[in-house]
């Protein structure tokens, strides 16, 4: 038994759905981008080519499959129109996925932007309304991300490409984090996995630090489901950072001293704390990091071309 799934997009992050007289089943897909702009890390928004942005590709076409989320069958399919809204028809009752892609003007056979949702139903007696996020990564092989060469008074100049991999959230003061905070910081570990990277940050955008120790950087990547992996006090750039336990995931965090993981800061000490996994209000921050004042938590990957596994 089928019902009419009705979804437009909306400034090409919000998924919306119109309204829809064979089923009142009002259904909002979120894009939820881990590239998304911001200003402390600004060569995360462009490719530097001589010390210039490139434009963004314009994008053209959105593309929408709904799939079966075991068999992975495509139940339907949509195009969105010129007011980017399209309609497709789903089963009752029957796990599903949504995946996402989008094309550019430039390179229209390969994608551009993607990302596949969590599996989700739709019934008969369901809410009426349903919200359904796609985690959204730009395509690393869009020949928008390839390294190019150009040959200036017989002299190969190489162009160098620096890609980031950005989480970003925002937690509030006594609020312990949301199923969905923690999906998304699961899915940035799950995505960073594929490749080697040069260093790491962490913290909040108006207070960061790094490390530039590739071998630690890519041995925390490859445990970071390993809830026995942990480490205390390895210097880099100027603070000892460690790795441990906490709730039921894994803390990264960075002092002025070595320390051990899943303690409490206070406002005189010098960290940056990072667990969302905790379970709890203590989710960390900047300086103090139980029940700590509301504020955007970052952790920030970069790496060079052609770093991949």
């Amino acid at each position: 038994m089928f019902a009419r799934m009705v979804v437009c997009l909306i400034i090409g992050v919000f998924l919306l759905s119109c309204d829809n007289n064979l089923k009142e089943e009002d259904v909002k897909v979120t894009l939820n981008y881990n590239h998304k702009k911001q200003s402390e890390y600004p060569e995360a928004n462009f490719r530097e080519y001589y010390k210039r942005p490139l434009a963004a590709p314009k994008l053209y076409r959105h593309q929408i499959d709904v799939r079966d989320y075991m068999e992975q069958y495509i139940y339907d399919s949509t195009i969105l129109n010129d007011n980017l809204e399209g309609s497709v028809m789903v089963p009752v009752n029957v796990d599903l996925e949504v995946d996402y892609k989008n094309y550019t003007v430039e390179d229209p056979q390969i994608h551009y932007e993607s990302g596949t949702s969590d599996s989700f139903s739709v019934s008969h007696s369901s809410p009426a309304a349903t919200t359904i996020t796609i985690p959204v990564d730009i395509n690393p092989d869009h020949p928008s991300q390839v390294v190019e060469e150009e040959t200036i008074d017989n002299v190969t100049i190489e162009t160098v490409t620096t890609h980031t991999l950005l989480w970003s959230d925002n937690f509030t003061y006594r609020v312990k984090p949301t199923q969905t905070q923690e999906q998304s910081y699961i899915q940035f570990w799950d995505n960073a996995s594929n490749y080697v990277w040069d260093n790491i940050s962490i913290g909040n955008p108006d207070n960061m630090t790094t490390c530039d120790n590739s071998s630690l950087i890519n041995d925390v990547i490859s445990n970071i489901q390993n809830s026995t992996y942990e480490f205390q006090g390895k210097y880099c750039n100027g603070l000892y950072w460690t790795m441990g336990k906490c709730g039921w995931g894994l803390e990264i965090s960075a002092f002025d001293r070595s320390r051990k993981d899943c303690g409490c800061l206070k406002s005189t000490d010098i960290g940056y704390t990072i667990r969302p996994l905790i379970g709890n209000t203590n989710w960390g921050g900047v300086g103090v990091s139980c029940n700590a004042q509301s504020q955007t938590l970052q952790v920030v990957l970069k790496r060079s071309s052609g770093n991949s596994l």
